[in-house]
C-alpha cells in the first residue's frame, strides 16, 4: 500500500508508527535469520551423510538469503519513512504532522516514487511531501 493510501486511512502518526515497526521486526527477522544460518553452517560438519550436509547447507544458505532481504527491506522502509518524516513539519506554523491529505499523485521526482499535496490542520498551508 502506498503512503498516502495509509495516511488517509489511519493518519499521518499512527502510519509512522506502523512503519517503525513494521521496519524493526525486519530487523528482528534478519537477525533470527542470521542465527539460524550460523547454526546450521556450524552442526555441518558433524552430520555423517551427504543428504544432512546438503539440508544444513540449504538451510544456512535460505538464512543468508532470509537474512539479506530483511535488511534490504528494513533500511529501505525505515529511510522512506524517516524522509517522509522530515518533511512533516508545516512550513507555516511549525506544526509536526497535523496534516491532511489533499491529493496524490505519481512523481519520479520523489523518493517514495509519489507525491501527496497536504495542508496543515492548525493554518491551512499546503505544501507537498512525497
Amino acid at each position: 500500500m502506498d503512503f498516502d493510501h495509509a495516511i488517509r486511512e489511519r493518519g499521518f502518526r499512527r502510519w509512522y508508527e506502523r512503519q517503525l515497526i513494521e521496519s524493526h521486526l525486519w530487523l528482528v527477522t534478519g537477525f533470527l535469520s542470521l542465527v539460524m544460518m550460523g547454526v546450521a553452517l556450524e552442526v555441518v560438519e558433524y552430520r555423517e551423510s551427504l543428504d544432512g550436509k546438503i539440508a544444513l547447507m540449504a538451510v544456512g544458505g535460505g538464512g543468508g538469503a532470509l537474512c539479506f532481504y530483511a535488511w534490504r527491506r528494513f533500511s529501505h522502509q525505515l529511510g522512506l519513512a524517516e524522509h517522509i518524516a522530515a518533511q512533516a513539519t508545516c512550513p507555516g506554523c511549525r506544526v509536526y504532522a497535523r496534516l491532511e491529505l489533499l491529493r496524490a499523485k505519481d512523481d519520479a521526482g520523489f523518493a517514495s516514487g509519489r507525491a501527496a499535496d497536504v495542508r496543515c490542520r492548525a493554518c491551512g498551508q499546503t505544501w507537498t511531501i512525497g
